[in-house]
């Protein structure tokens, strides 16, 4: 089962590649969760969560409908606000905030089973769990996780905390 489910895992992320080569987005990172996996002890979680560039569509309106098209045409189910790919609830965001089109940008190409992948950094992991909205108190737990990381960039951390103006206190 366990085999069955990490083959499906690296399925998923070989679809975000190829709808990233198709032009369906223009860029991801994996966050969230799953993130975690990269880069610390992995937490259950229910969904994959990606952050995406979507292409400029001339308007200021945001559509995920070559998405939803691109998942139906690779007989991807949707289930509420997930695409199932390969068995895997995966739930793609477009980039929210600055904070988000950062932590997309900064993004390292990791290997997952031969498969290369786009995965939050890990300073901008803890700025997105700690940002105003986002902090719930799992978040912080999670934040609080990747902040005993031997390798963090503490200054990198406190630079994307200053200049997105999120407090660091609720970690103490």
């Amino acid at each position: 089962m366990a085999e069955r489910l990490m083959s499906s895992f690296a399925d998923a992320l070989r679809a975000l590649n190829r709808i990233k080569a198709e032009g369906i987005v223009d860029d991801y990172a994996i966050a969230g969760a799953m993130a975690l996996l990269f880069w610390t002890e992995p937490v259950p979680t229910y969904d994959l969560d990606v952050l995406a560039f979507l292409p400029d569509s001339g308007t200021p309106l945001v559509s995920l409908d070559p998405i939803y098209r691109w998942a139906g045409t690779n007989g991807y189910p949707v289930s509420e606000e997930h695409l199932i790919i390969e068995g895997v609830p995966t739930q793609i965001v477009p980039s929210p905030s600055p904070l988000a089109d950062e932590a997309i940008q900064s993004a390292e190409t990791l290997d997952y089973e031969g498969v290369p992948v786009r995965v939050v950094r890990p300073e901008y992991l803890v700025a997105l769990y700690l940002a105003p909205g986002a902090a719930t108190r799992k978040r912080r737990e999670r934040a609080a996780a990747l902040l005993e990381l031997p390798d963090l960039n503490r200054t990198l951390l406190d630079e994307i905390l200053n200049r997105h103006g999120i407090e660091k206190s609720p970690l103490g």
